[in-house]
């Protein structure tokens, strides 16, 4: 496995976006997930992949999070899957292995639209968001989340929609810190064997959903990691920092991600360090 940093550890903080690319790969990550900002220009997008050409810090997963994907209003499912076919097309030019997709919440409680209702309004966006993706040479990833009313929160409703989805890059995002908070057992994960395309790891202490570096909660990080390679994932396992709670502290907060992560991982022996990256 690698590991890999998600960029939107960044923000809320000083660090400037760019600047944070190449931190990423400063502190010895060894690939990196864009979280991109729409507004983006062509120059911009050359200018990410520069620098992480130039820095040997491979562009894995595309992220990004459209809750409008499953609004009631047709025309805003529309505006949030054209923006993602946006992000695609960002990442066939970045290289991009696939796109990660977060979909939201039944709203209103699961009251007045019907759950199925809006289960269908994701089904059919990632359907046609899978079949987009492929022309791209791109795998779709569907994260697990943690929250209560989330239409993907264990994993009987991920193996439920990967299956009602039925398209062979649409795959599953496990996140490690999310299934903590919804204390899912680590051989739960044995279930996705075969359909896990990306990793997220973060600690938090069970209840909340904090993102916190490896170490500073109480989740079974290691126990989760060896179920993974268990199932035979050898892909990258990216850490999830975002909304630091001291933003002025960011870059140590990062490195301390990193430091406890590789350290876990090197300890499993499960992470294949690239020739270039630096070690704790």
């Amino acid at each position: 496995m690698k590991l890999g940093c998600i960029n939107s550890a960044w923000f809320g903080s000083k660090v400037e976006y760019f600047e944070g690319i190449k931190r990423i790969k400063d502190i010895g990550f060894d690939t990196i997930d864009i979280f991109p900002v729409m507004d983006f220009k062509s120059y911009d997008i050359k200018k990410i992949k520069k620098i992480c050409d130039e820095n040997g810090l491979p562009i894995i997963s595309m992220t990004s999070a459209y809750p409008e994907l499953i609004s009631l209003e047709a025309h805003v499912r529309r505006f949030a899957i054209d923006c993602y076919k946006k992000i695609l097309d960002m990442g066939v030019f970045l290289d991009a292995k696939n796109l990660l997709v977060c979909f939201g919440e039944y709203i209103w409680e699961k009251n007045v639209i019907a759950p199925e209702v809006q289960w269908q309004y994701a089904v059919e966006a990632i359907q046609e968001l899978s079949d987009y993706a492929e022309k791209c040479g791109m795998e779709i990833v569907v994260e697990l989340e943690p929250f209560k009313y989330s239409l993907v929160n264990d994993i009987d409703t991920m193996e439920r929609f990967l299956d009602d989805v039925n398209r062979k890059n649409c795959l599953a995002n496990v996140d490690l810190g999310h299934m903590h908070v919804q204390d899912i057992d680590a051989k739960e994960i044995k279930r996705l064997k075969g359909r896990i395309g990306h990793v997220h790891i973060s600690d938090n202490d069970g209840t909340v959903h904090n993102d916190w570096p490896t170490g500073k909660g109480n989740a079974d990080l290691a126990g989760y990691l060896k179920v993974l390679d268990e199932v035979g994932y050898d892909g990258v396992v990216s850490c999830e920092l975002e909304f630091a709670p001291n933003p002025d502290g960011i870059v140590e907060w990062v490195t301390e991600a990193y430091e406890e992560t590789a350290k876990l991982m090197e300890k499993l022996n499960l992470r294949e360090v690239s020739r270039d990256s630096v070690t704790s």
